[in-house]
């Protein structure tokens, strides 16, 4: 990863819009890598190893964002100036959003999956609780206080 280059919104050259958009590409092919990279670790099973991929997604997200805040403030520069590299740019960045999609849609399917694991886990704890006998007066004996479930990370 780059350092981060500082915020600037005079862009005055044909060389400085040219870096702007070159740095924005590059930003683009590293969120791209990580973005396949969750995928293919959350398709896998592998959460754990997905999540240690958040820090590094966040700065590179953070990166990309100050990239772009600068590419708005001097648009009709930009546009005027290397109007090729701009469509470029418009191109690189609908495939972006493809991959971004996908990522958002195994990611949220994991989630819905864990948290259906959760409910059911959840659900069968509580219903191996309830007593299953009758009261002296012949009623249904009443249940039992529910107690959190608890997941163990480590296995």
């Amino acid at each position: 990863m780059t350092a981060p280059t500082p915020l600037r919104y005079a862009i005055s050259t044909r060389e400085e819009a040219e870096s702007l958009l070159a740095r924005i590409g590059d930003s683009m092919v590293a969120l791209v890598k990580i973005f396949q990279d969750e995928t293919q670790l959350v398709k896998a099973g592998r959460l754990s190893e997905a999540g240690e991929l958040a820090a590094e997604k966040a700065a590179l997200a953070s990166e990309y964002l100050r990239e772009i805040e600068t590419l708005k403030a001097n648009a009709p520069f930009i546009s005027h100036t290397v109007p090729a590299l701009v469509e470029e740019l418009r191109a690189a960045h609908a495939a972006f959003r493809d991959i971004l999609a996908l990522n958002m849609r195994v990611v949220a399917t994991a989630q819905n999956v864990a948290e259906g694991i959760i409910r059911g886990a959840a659900g069968e704890a509580a219903r191996n609780q309830a007593p299953s006998a009758y009261s002296a007066d012949g009623r249904v004996a009443t249940k039992a206080p529910s107690r959190p479930v608890v997941l163990n990370r480590a296995s």
